[in-house]
């Protein structure tokens, strides 16, 4: 039961991420691990996944999954900068994976929502790559453990109209 419930519930997430160009590299329990720009170019990677997480709030909230009908809450974190990105592990096991502190920060943001009963929080980073094309509201500044200098948070308010110009550049609307 379990697991038919998260396999309907990644399927459904799975189209819409890749529809925006985005690749889950990670599955560990109902947690994913998706990038946008590391397997696949895409100059506007951060709205691509502000567009992502848009949908996925309105999957998650618009429905229900598995054979007991269960809502299922889904928080987002998001971060842009560099990381590492391959094949890890054993000789004889390896996984594709990414890595780094970019990867680590979108984690913290991914559990910080539940602190601010929020579904996506973001990083400065991501808020400036998308700045006037989103609807973001500044939230608060966290120390990121492991990290001496705090990030700023901004929550991303997936109700609010689009943009004209949220679209990623150079490409035309998911459908």
């Amino acid at each position: 039961e379990l697991a038919t419930t998260l396999n309907e519930y990644f399927g459904a997430m799975g189209e819409v991420i890749d529809r925006h160009g985005g690749v889950i590299t990670l599955f560990e329990g109902d947690l994913m691990l998706i990038t946008f720009n590391a397997l696949r170019d895409d100059a506007d990677h951060a709205a691509s996944a502000l567009l992502t997480a848009r949908a996925i709030q309105q999957i998650a909230n618009g429905r229900t999954f598995g054979p007991k009908g269960s809502l299922l809450k889904t928080r987002c974190g998001i971060n842009t900068g560099e990381i590492v990105i391959g094949a890890v592990g054993a000789k004889d096991r390896l996984v594709f994976t990414v890595h780094g502190d970019n990867v680590n920060i979108a984690a913290r943001l991914e559990q910080l929502n539940k602190q601010h009963g929020s579904y996506v929080m973001l990083s400065e980073s991501t808020a400036n790559a998308v700045a006037g094309r989103f609807a973001t509201v500044r939230t608060t500044e966290v120390t990121v453990r492991g990290r001496a200098a705090p990030t700023v948070v901004y929550v991303l308010d997936c109700e609010a109209p689009l943009a004209e110009n949220a679209m990623p550049r150079d490409a035309s609307p998911a459908g």
